[in-house]
């Protein structure tokens, strides 16, 4: 067994109380005030962060508002940009007007035929002004203006021509709001009948024929239920200890982000949109 020398424990003894005089400890009296102010401390910042938790919503991952006027904006950019959003070609319709008439005492039809023709629509207005019990009530103004190209007869006597046609429509219709295949959201119009106001002047043979008609039309027939995709999609990647020990010491995993058990509501003019999100493989 080896021993120590004498001087040996001397200046191992000296370095000791070299460095226990160095240390500055707190006593026991200043260690307990201490730990009582840090848990006071403690104490308020739980107070604060559980007293902001409070007024968040529970039971999802992901919560989204949006006010209707913000939205609007969006739409007024759309609407306002003067462009044709839809393009309308005519049906033959035969007869669009028709009559049973007489001349010198013999019978005769006198009849109007559209035999085709192209129309465009340019959407004026679609701001959404309300909301009421899940449903958004909107305000739709559509025009239109085209040619059409006519046949008919007129006395007897065969002619054609290519009159100018217009419509117009301006109502509010309400859309009852929902969630779609968990991140989309639904919007489906409510049945109501609105007045398409139409109006032909034809011009056959010195003839003229005004046909100007309000015709009903379902809310459900002209505009179908739309669906609005989320724009909230992406990825992560997490990083993991490699397989193998190697130079490549770490691997990253990619996951999509998906919302499932997603659900909509209107509340005070804001669109609210909560989900839970799911992290799914390539």
């Amino acid at each position: 067994m080896r021993t120590l020398s004498a001087p040996f424990l001397c200046i191992a003894a000296a370095l000791l109380a070299g460095c226990g005089s160095s240390l500055d400890l707190p006593s026991a009296e200043e260690s307990r005030a201490s730990a009582a102010d840090h848990r006071t401390r403690t104490a308020a910042l739980d107070s604060s962060i559980n007293a902001a938790a409070a007024g968040l919503p529970g039971g999802a991952d992901i919560v989204s508002r949006t006010r209707l006027s913000a939205v609007n904006r969006l739409l007024d950019r759309v609407t306002a940009a003067g462009t044709k959003d839809v393009h309308v070609e005519f049906l033959a319709t035969r007869p669009l007007w028709r009559e049973e008439t007489t001349v010198l005492g013999i019978p005769v039809v006198n009849h109007i035929d559209i035999e085709s023709g192209r129309l465009d629509i340019d959407l004026k207005r679609f701001r959404f002004t309300g909301t009421d019990a899940n449903t958004l009530t909107a305000e739709i103004e559509i025009e239109g203006e085209g040619r059409a190209a006519v046949s008919g007869r007129y006395a007897g006597v065969p002619a054609s021509a290519s009159p100018t046609a217009r419509f117009y429509l301006r109502d509010s219709i309400r859309f009852v709001i929902a969630a779609a295949d968990s991140d989309a959201v639904r919007l489906t119009p409510l049945p109501k009948t609105v007045m398409l106001k139409t109006k032909v002047s034809v011009s056959l043979l010195g003839w003229n024929v005004p046909y100007d008609r309000e015709i009903p039309l379902s809310s459900t027939d002209l505009i179908r239920p739309v669906v609005v995709p989320s724009a909230l999609r992406s990825e992560i990647v997490f990083p993991l200890p490699a397989a193998q020990y190697g130079e490549q010491r770490l691997e990253y995993v990619r996951r999509f982000i998906s919302f499932t058990r997603s659900s909509v509501r209107t509340v005070n003019g804001v669109l609210e949109y909560r989900g839970t999100i799911d992290l799914t493989k390539e």
